[in-house]
């Protein structure tokens, strides 16, 4: 078994007094909660990141004047390449 150690600030500390004062075991009571936080964990259904995404963009449509950006394939090291040159030639 392993231990744990957890760090309270003053209000908790006064909390687990008061528990243990009532005969209430703080490691069951730890345990408890690390069990039922994994469990909800688990059945958590799996995040939809395209539904998400469509949600950012209708919260926060991209303005009609916002000035287009240049798409390069990143796995392309001579066009990578020619987009850094490019850019600092702007630069300069």
């Amino acid at each position: 078994m392993r231990l744990l150690n957890v760090r309270l600030d003053d209000d908790d500390s006064r909390l687990v007094q008061q528990l243990k004062e009532r005969g209430v075991s703080i490691s069951e009571l730890v345990r408890g909660a690390i069990r039922a936080e994994a469990r909800r964990a688990t059945n958590l259904e799996p995040l939809d990141v395209d539904a998400l995404v469509a949600e950012i963009e209708r919260q926060y449509p991209t303005p009609a004047a916002a000035k287009k950006r240049r798409r390069i394939d990143t796995t392309n090291r001579r066009e990578v390449a020619e987009f850094i040159r490019a850019k600092i030639r702007r630069r300069a």
